[in-house]
């Protein structure tokens, strides 16, 4: 797509510095700062700071729709300064704090949502890295610089019309992950609801030791990382810390070595992490994907058999993921330091659950499986849109 380049600076009819103020939260207004920037540059107002501002600098620093915040101060080794946020309008005032610029563009050359989305996609391409300094540990943006870089300006008509498939790839990631925060939701609540909680066992279950449903556990070796040109990879302990396997997260193992062939992850696989924090330890997943060629266990996850005539794996997924059995595995847990405790295989079998009857598990790990497609779909969907707007972005700006 060829377009002309214009310094973003050119485009802008203010570019201004936010307010100092001090607490009222009776008679004063609220300031945004960068805490309320949300992941997809919207503006989160469930945190509002309400302070004191002179009459005077309510209307100069008040927003308008379509003004852009940007954080030229603050960051952090692993978050530098430079986000963005649109503000769409909302019916109570807003200015915005010192630590943020706005940026209000001139209508007649620029659209301000297509600048928005140009400063938003070389924020997560890491161009605001270049204009950042650093001073008693804050960081801080050297916004006249960055605002010397040039972007390509369409017509107005073709901003509308990329700014139009920018939002509609956004909104399809945000009704996504909202459908799917809300799906996986679903499924401990099934559980409490079908089995009751494991805490007080209402519904009066058979109580057995996980060492009476557990066949088999096998557990991977130590292995330190080789330089990445072999065929195999290790899982890292963070491949299974939120309920999700994460095969993305894996090192690369040594040259020349061949695993033996029950440290091969498979499809199905039910994984526990025997070492982690003390939050994390006995954290578990199952392996949905259908392509795990060359990724192995590690020391630190077993993968566990069960005795499927006594008990379904998604049934136990969900009953290790409890909030009491999670409170066990952090009880029984050694070691010195909560930045890595141990779980053993024989304090892991001495653990006592709820057994309910093998149909009614049945029935739950099927809802279960549904539920579970239904929120892999949903995320297929983020995905997908946020590669549209990806690769729309990288021809646009470049």
């Amino acid at each position: 797509m060829s377009m002309h380049m214009q310094p973003v600076g050119r485009l802008l009819e203010l570019s201004d510095s936010g307010v100092w103020a001090g607490d009222d939260p009776v008679g004063g207004v609220s300031i945004l700062r960068s805490t309320n920037f949300g992941e997809g540059g919207e503006i989160d107002y469930s945190n509002l700071a309400i302070k004191a501002v002179p009459e005077k600098e309510r209307v100069r620093k008040a927003l308008r729709p379509g003004d852009i915040l940007i954080e030229k101060s603050g960051g952090g080794p692993k978050q530098p300064v430079g986000r963005v946020a649109y503000f769409r309008g909302e019916e109570r005032a807003h200015v915005f704090g010192n630590f943020i610029a706005r940026l209000r563009t001139r209508p007649e050359v620029c659209e301000p949502r297509y600048l928005f989305w140009f400063l938003f996609r070389a924020y997560e391409n890491g161009v605001t890295e270049a204009f950042q300094k650093q001073t008693t540990g804050i960081r801080n943006l050297e916004l006249k610089r960055y605002l010397d870089v040039g972007i390509p300006l369409p017509p107005l008509e073709e901003q509308r019309r990329i700014v139009k498939l920018l939002d509609r790839a956004a909104e399809i990631r945000r009704r996504a992950d909202v459908a799917r925060a809300k799906m996986r939701a679903i499924v401990p609540a099934l559980f409490l609801d079908t089995f009751g909680d494991p805490a007080t066992n209402p519904k009066g279950w058979p109580r057995r030791p996980l060492g009476e449903l557990i066949g088999k556990i096998v557990g991977g070796k130590n292995i330190e990382a080789g330089n990445g040109s072999s065929a195999y990879r290790i899982l890292k302990v963070s491949a299974v810390t939120s309920g999700y396997f994460q095969p993305e997260e894996a090192k690369p193992a040594p040259d020349g070595y061949q695993p033996p062939p029950e440290h091969h992850i498979r499809k199905g696989d039910f994984l526990f992490s025997r070492a982690n924090t003390r939050a994390l330890v006995g954290a578990v997943a199952i392996v949905e994907n259908d392509n795990t060629t060359g990724l192995l266990l590690p020391d630190k996850i077993w993968r566990i058999e069960w005795r499927q005539e006594t008990i379904e794996p998604r049934f136990a997924y969900s009953l290790l993921r409890s909030n009491e059995v999670r409170r066990i595995f952090a009880q029984v847990a050694s070691g010195t330091s909560d930045s890595m405790k141990n779980i053993s295989q024989r304090k892991l079998a001495s653990i006592e659950v709820p057994v309910p009857s093998l149909p009614l598990q049945r029935t739950f790990a099927e809802q279960a499986k549904s539920l579970e497609a239904t929120a892999r779909a949903l995320d297929a969907a983020a995905a997908k849109a946020a590669a549209i707007a990806a690769a729309l972005s990288a021809e646009v700006f470049g």
